[in-house]
């Protein structure tokens, strides 16, 4: 037991000390200091973000595209606004707010209150196969020079969720308890 508490004390040592050997050397503002994005972050995030407005831009020159239109100009809009957020910082990254680069969807929680574990299901299904849509009307489409093995990848992970949705489907009760008992949903209150 003495062993045990010994080696948390000499490993909690050891992190106090490099904490506050780097404030004794590089002084207070070193904790403080605003961190850079580096620049292959930034380069991956707006390939990724070209990439979807080429698949968006695909899907609304398309006939077969049936995704609604005001829906992908809203969300065009978004991605343009991100581009130029993206844009300032690299520009002048010490007067520019950082990006934000992760994928932050803001979902309206009371959107889906009223809704039946049935009813969120379909609407999953439905908001993956308009994401299918449109990366078919990106391959059919000479303008969107989106890599195929990019697109290939979407695709596969599209259609396994839509698996799992469809196995829902056919085995409500079990999805919904499930669901019910899953840790993330415990752990959100």
């Amino acid at each position: 037991m003495s062993t045990i508490s010994s080696g948390l004390m000499t490993a909690l040592m050891m992190v106090l000390s490099s904490v506050f050997g780097v404030v004794a050397i590089d002084g207070v503002d070193a904790l403080t200091e605003e961190r850079f994005v580096p620049q292959e972050k930034l380069d991956r995030a707006i390939l990724k973000i070209t990439n979807e407005l080429m698949m968006i831009d695909a899907c609304l020159a398309s006939e077969e595209c049936t995704v609604d239109s005001v829906e992908l100009n809203e969300k065009r809009t978004e991605l343009l606004d991100k581009l130029e957020q993206i844009d300032a910082y690299i520009l002048n990254p010490t007067k520019s707010e950082k990006p934000e680069l992760r994928k932050h969807k803001k979902m309206d929680k009371s959107e889906f209150e009223d809704l039946t574990y049935e009813e969120y299901i379909s609407n999953k299904i439905m908001k993956l196969n308009d994401k299918l849509m449109i990366i078919d009307a990106c391959q059919a489409a000479e303008e969107c020079t989106v890599d195929e093995d990019i697109l290939t990848k979407k695709e596969n992970h599209l259609n396994m969720d839509l698996e799992k949705l469809n196995y829902c489907v056919e085995n409500i009760e079990e999805c919904e308890s499930h669901k019910k008992d899953s840790k993330h949903k415990k752990y959100r209150k």
